[in-house]
């Protein structure tokens, strides 16, 4: 028997603080290159572990990683709550709402985007030799596995690329997302059904079937009900003299731990319960953006870098790296995941543009590639040769996913987008004291400067769409937006708030700047152009000096102008205007 002495702590403490500092540098170093921050805190675990640090002087990597088991089990289980709940916020990214109010077109991208990338997964992984199998794996367990790593998409990097690129609250950023949704819970569905296959080998086709049956029924009850149930108690505990948003926090991390049992319990895994809890809170209007943000940051500072770089503490990359292996995951799972998810676009009948950048964003594995990877390889499904490649194809798509949805974006037509502010209905000082006011306020503006628009419909667009994803950006900057079948040309419309209002901005901050985005119902391009160029100049904190301290619409007309004529032409086709 292990006992756990001060030694023990002394050195699990020390494991912790280089972990978390080299990782949280080369994270930071990474981003500011351009790269995601996880590229930088998996090289952490590359670097002191096994592949180099152990290779270059054994006897120190010994003493700061030593093979005893306590030590071992200590910081495997700081690594395992960093999986929990980095499942846990990554469940908050899963909008079920914009999935049914988006209606068929989300369901077809994102169904056709699953199966396509599973079929043509299984296909090409049947034939691999069990050298890369598990030990607890045959071909159909293997196979299925790896396509199903190959078929998942990860919502928080793609969320961060479009962020990056300015286009999240765009339609093309709503449909991505709406789309993710269905990809990353089926996904997960099929691998609980694979989980339940190896789980319950012992109790036959009954027991698997008990598991995957009460698997789809918890989840069920979490994807309908959760988020109302959910909501109520979070109304109570806000009523309540317990202090906010301290309560609030807790309440959420109790009930991923719980959902966590619960799918422990029937047979799963515990990872499960946490993504369902996560889409609970994510899904309900009680819980704010902020809150949801709050605990986001927390796991992403110190237990997700920790948890990303002890899997490089616990496999040498170099003696389980196959080359050709490594070729063949990528090429399927990146390949497989574009052309599932450009048929849906192309079969929901979006434009050749957005079916193009639907495809990409598809692309990339990121931490969901790799948890499953994980997972995988606990359960001795695969290989650790296996493993490598799965974390090689996720780093990688990852890293390709934000260039090529640049490119992407660049083949679109120019646009001058300063020609489309409507200065007539700039709105000096809002009197809305809430969005659902402001709206209605400008939309009035816009109705009486172009007199074939009716109002009514024009407020029923916009709050429909602000309904299904808020418009919030950060830095007190809010786009609401909204499609017209009879508007003729694209409308920008100003309105300044010196009080601020409410938007539900991530970053918790009050609005001060709204922009009414107006396009024509057939224009597919133009709002995703108009969006980057108003976010690209008024993240500027001079431009909003400028706006706060001018004295009439006429002068902040002039400052936005030359500040979309700065950001706002964007040549994306690469030829002049004529």
């Amino acid at each position: 028997m292990h006992y756990l002495d001060e030694t023990h702590i002394f050195t699990f403490l020390i494991q912790v603080l280089t972990l978390l500092v080299v990782a949280k540098l080369l994270g930071e170093l990474f981003r500011r290159w351009g790269f995601p921050a996880m590229v930088g805190e998996i090289l952490t675990g590359i670097v002191l572990g096994p592949t180099l640090l152990g290779r270059a002087t054994p006897v120190f990597h010994g003493m700061l990683f030593p093979a005893d088991p306590v030590q071992q089990t200590m910081l495997d289980t700081v690594s395992w709550f960093g999986v929990l709940f980095l499942l846990l916020v990554t469940g908050f990214e899963v909008s079920l709402k914009t999935v049914w109010q988006q209606g068929k077109a989300t369901l077809k991208i994102g169904v056709v985007g699953v199966l396509t990338p599973l079929v043509i997964g299984v296909l090409s992984f049947w034939w691999l030799p069990p050298l890369y199998w598990g030990s607890a794996a045959n071909r159909f367990t293997f196979s299925l596995y790896m396509a199903t790593a190959a078929a998942i998409s990860a919502i928080p990097v793609i969320a961060k690329v479009l962020h990056d690129l300015k286009i999240l609250k765009s339609d093309l950023g709503l449909i991505t997302l709406s789309a993710f949704t269905v990809n990353d819970v089926l996904g997960w569905l099929i691998f609980a059904f694979i989980l339940g296959l190896v789980s319950q080998t012992q109790a036959g086709l009954e027991g698997v079937l008990r598991v995957f049956f009460e698997s789809i029924l918890f989840g069920t009850v979490c994807l309908t009900v959760g988020s109302s149930l959910v909501g109520r108690i979070t109304r109570k505990l806000k009523v309540s003299t317990l202090p906010h948003p301290a309560t609030t926090l807790t309440f959420i991390s109790c009930l991923g731990l719980f959902c966590g049992i619960i799918t422990h319990w029937i047979g799963v895994h515990a990872i499960l319960g946490f993504f369902l809890a996560g889409i609970m809170v994510g899904n309900t209007h009680e819980i704010s953006e902020r809150s949801r943000e709050i605990i986001s940051q927390m796991v992403h500072a110190v237990f997700v870098p920790i948890f990303f770089a002890t899997i490089g503490i616990k496999i040498d990359f170099l003696r389980n790296l196959d080359p050709l292996l490594v070729t063949v995951f990528t090429a399927v799972a990146i390949g497989g995941k574009y052309i599932g998810a450009w048929l849906g676009g192309k079969w929901a009948r979006l434009s050749k543009e957005d079916s193009i950048a639907l495809g990409i964003a598809h692309i990339p594995g990121g931490a969901m590639e790799i948890v499953i990877g994980l997972l995988a390889l606990e359960l001795q499904l695969i290989s650790e040769i296996s493993f490598v490649a799965v974390v090689f194809a996720a780093l990688f798509s990852s890293v390709m996913v934000g260039p090529l949805l640049a490119w992407s974006m660049k083949q679109r037509r120019e646009v001058e987008v300063s020609n489309f502010l409507l200065k007539p209905a700039f709105i000096l000082d809002l009197e809305g004291k809430s969005r659902w006011k402001v709206i209605p306020e400008m939309c009035e503006r816009v109705a009486g400067e172009l007199d074939y628009i009716e109002e009514d419909l024009l407020v029923e667009a916009v709050i429909n769409r602000e309904e299904i994803m808020g418009t919030g950006l950060e830095k007190g900057v809010a786009v609401p937006h909204g499609r017209l079948k009879d508007l003729k040309d694209p409308v920008i419309v100003f309105g300044r708030s010196k009080v601020g209002i409410d938007w539900d901005a991530r970053d918790g901050l009050a609005s001060h700047f709204v922009f009414l985005i107006l396009t024509p119902e057939k224009d597919e391009n133009t709002q995703i152009q108009i969006l980057a160029a108003v976010a690209g100049a008024m993240l500027q904190m001079d431009i909003q000096s400028k706006i706060m301290a001018a004295a009439s619409t006429e002068e902040i007309y002039y400052v936005l102008r030359e500040a979309m004529r700065q950001h706002g032409v964007l040549r994306l086709s690469g030829k002049k205007n004529r």
